[in-house]
This record gives C-alpha cells, structure tokens and sequence, in this order.
C-alpha cells in the first residue's frame, strides 16, 4: 500500500495534508473491512478477565489463545490512546517537537497500538533500541510497564472493556499514568485523526526519521503487515 487518500490535495503552493494511519485503519472500514482481522499476538502467559488474572484451570486453558484484534479494535484502541496522548498535552506544538518512546518491555500488542495512536496524533515515536533510556530532555513521554493492581470496574467513569494496556503505563516529566486505566475512562474522548504534511516527521529509526509519506510502509511491513 502506496497510495494515500489526501485531506487537503497538493497544489502548486501546498504539499497537501495526509495521515498513514488513516489508510490503514479509517480508510479501510468506511470500505466494509471492519471485521479483517489486522494485529495478532501470542496467548498470554496469564489470561484476563475484566482486568483480573484467571485462576480457574479450565477458564486458563480456554482463554489462553493467540490474541486476534480486527481492525475496528485496533482503530478503536489506538484511537482512544491518542486521545489519552492529546489530553495529557502531547501535541506538537508551534517550534517544539513532541517524542514518544516505547520500552522494549511492552508487549507487541500495546507496543503496535501506541505507535498508532501516536502517528495518528501527529506525535514522533522513538523506535531506536535506546529510545526509552533516552533522557527527559530528548523525549517527552515513555511509555513502559509497570507493577499495578486490577481496575475496579465497578466506578461509573471506567468501562468494562479490554484495555489492551493492562500493566503498562506512561511517564511524563517525571510522572506515571496508568494507561488501563485511563484506556477505560469513558470520559476520555477518541482522537480524530490528524492532518499532516507529507514531510512531518513521524517515526525514528537506528536509520534515521520517517516522514509520514515514507511512514505508510513502514507501518505496513512492520506494525501490521496483515492489514
């Protein structure tokens, strides 16, 4: 996939205004492939219920499978965490660059939603093997795994639904969020997806930056090489 549905055309004054992630995901669903099944990732070592680990034996052997998310999940949930990224003021703004770095910890699944939900924002995601040692100066958030307890979903704000982001949180100026938890919130609002220049820098690589022209097959081949 190399071709891109442009939000704003290019002209002769303008390099017009796209967004890789809205090929793979927006795109895709408004043409009736909701249901394709887009990212998978191994059976978890201890199975979940509503945030919970599964100790019952019969319960373990049948939720242990591989994890299977369509792609209206994987838009739902790279969406929601955008939306989290915004509101916790990760945006690019007016001669300041916004970097988001992932430890190698986080799990494929999580890992994939959150270069997403950053691309999806406009934010650069550090990708280099180091990225998420790299000091607070070089990036703005980490997001990384973390010890914390289940979700009570019995609070009126927190929905009964899979987070995708259980153990995992992320860390800005010195602070930790936990991400299932605010995944759940429903007073957190999905992120629409940003319009961006051709040449906006997106991912950053041991080889050096994407632009998010350049991002879209990268993301193909190495974030979800199913779609």
């Amino acid at each position: 996939m190399t071709d891109f549905h442009y939000f704003e055309q290019p002209s002769d004054t303008s390099s017009g205004t796209l967004n890789p992630v809205y090929e793979l995901l927006d795109f895709p669903i408004v043409m009736g492939q909701a249901d394709d099944i887009v990212l998978t990732g191994p059976a978890p070592e201890a199975p979940l219920v509503d945030g919970r680990k599964v100790t019952d034996p019969r319960l373990v052997k049948a939720l242990s499978k591989p994890i299977t998310l369509d792609r209206a999940e994987v838009l739902d949930r790279s969406a929601k965490l955008g939306g989290i990224l915004r509101a916790m003021g990760l945006v690019d703004r007016d001669g300041e660059t916004i970097a988001i770095a992932i430890a190698e910890d986080v799990p494929p699944i999580a890992r994939t939603l959150s270069i997403l939900a950053a691309i999806r924002i406009g934010v650069n995601v550090d990708l280099r093997s180091a990225g998420a040692e790299q000091s607070q100066k070089q990036v703005t958030a980490v997001i990384h795994t973390i010890d914390a307890a289940p979700i009570d979903s019995g609070r009126a704000s927190v929905k009964v639904i899979r987070s995708r982001f259980e153990g995992i949180g992320i860390t800005v100026a010195g602070k930790t969020a936990n991400l299932d938890q605010a995944m759940r919130d429903s007073r957190v609002e999905s992120a629409e997806v940003a319009a961006l220049s051709p040449g906006h820098p997106l991912i950053l690589t041991e080889d050096g930056h994407l632009d998010a022209r350049a991002s879209l097959a990268w993301l193909s081949r190495e974030a979800l090489p199913e779609a």
